[in-house]
C-alpha cells in the first residue's frame, strides 16, 4: 500500500500536470483563434483622430516623513495619425500632446544652496491643498493590435518636454496664520525630458492605459528622486 507522502507527491504532481495540460490547451486555442481573425482588409483608417486619457498618478520613491495623495489626477490630450500595416491587425501610429499632472501632498516644495526638497507641513497649520503641477508636450508612439470584434492592445513609448511647472498653497499662513494662496512657478532642477513606456487594453473606444515614467522628475542629486506611474482610462476612436 502506498504511503500518504507518496500520494501527497502524486495528487501535487498529476495537478501541476493538469494546469499545464490547461494552459497549453488555451495557448493555441488563442492562437488559433488569432490566426482565424486575420481580416481581409486593414482594420485601421490611414487617418489622423484625437483622444483623451484621464488618469491618477501614483508618486513612486516619496522621501521619508512625506505623505502624497492616493488620488492624484491628470489629463492627457492627444492627437495621433495612424499608418496601417498593410492587410493585418497591427498599424503603428505616432501623434502630439499634452500631459498634465497634479502631484498632492503634505509638504511644500523648497530650494536651498540649489537643492530642491519637500518640507513637511506643520501639523497644527490648517490647509487645504498643497500640490506640484507639471505639464509636457509629448510625442506618444504606439504599436497597435486590434480585432474585428473590436478588442484592442497597444504598447508604445512616449517622450515628453516640459513647458509649464509650478506649486500651489492654499491654507494658513505659516507666518500669522491668516488665510492665503501662494503659487510658485519659476522651479528650478527639474528634469527637462521624461519617457517611460505606455500600455493600452480595452474594447472600441474605451481602454485602460498605464505609462511608467523611467526619468525622475528632479535632476540627479538636485532634488528627491520621485517619479510617476500613471494609470486610468482613455476615450480613442482606433
Amino acid at each position: 500500500m502506498a504511503s500518504p507522502v507518496f500520494l501527497s507527491l502524486l495528487n501535487i504532481k498529476s495537478f501541476q500536470m493538469k494546469k499545464l495540460f490547461l494552459f497549453l490547451i488555451s495557448f493555441f486555442a488563442l492562437n488559433a483563434v488569432l490566426l482565424a481573425q486575420k481580416p481581409s482588409e486593414s482594420l485601421f483608417s490611414d487617418k489622423f483622430a484625437t483622444g483623451i486619457d484621464v488618469f491618477n498618478d501614483f508618486v513612486m520613491d516619496a522621501p521619508d516623513g512625506i505623505k502624497f495623495r492616493a488620488i492624484n489626477p491628470g489629463v492627457n490630450i492627444y492627437g495621433m495619425r495612424t499608418f496601417p500595416v498593410k492587410k493585418s491587425n497591427f498599424a503603428f501610429a505616432i501623434g502630439l500632446g499634452l500631459g498634465m499632472h497634479n502631484l498632492f501632498s503634505d509638504a511644500t516644495l523648497q530650494d536651498t544652496s540649489g537643492i530642491s526638497f519637500f518640507q513637511a507641513i506643520p501639523d497644527d497649520l490648517k490647509y487645504k491643498k498643497s500640490k506640484l503641477s507639471l505639464t509636457y508636450l509629448d510625442v506618444p508612439a504606439e504599436i497597435r493590435f486590434k480585432t474585428e470584434g473590436g478588442f484592442k492592445v497597444a504598447l508604445g513609448l512616449k517622450v515628453g518636454l516640459l513647458i509649464n511647472a509650478h506649486t500651489k498653497y492654499k491654507g494658513n499662513d505659516p507666518a500669522d496664520g491668516s488665510k492665503t494662496k501662494i503659487k510658485v512657478s519659476q522651479l528650478p532642477n527639474l528634469q527637462t525630458w521624461r519617457f517611460g513606456p505606455s500600455f493600452q487594453i480595452g474594447y472600441k473606444w474605451i481602454n485602460l492605459n498605464a505609462f511608467y515614467s523611467l526619468s525622475k522628475i528632479f535632476e540627479e542629486n538636485a532634488g528627491p528622486e520621485i517619479y510617476p506611474v500613471s494609470v486610468g482610462i482613455s476615450l480613442r476612436p482606433f
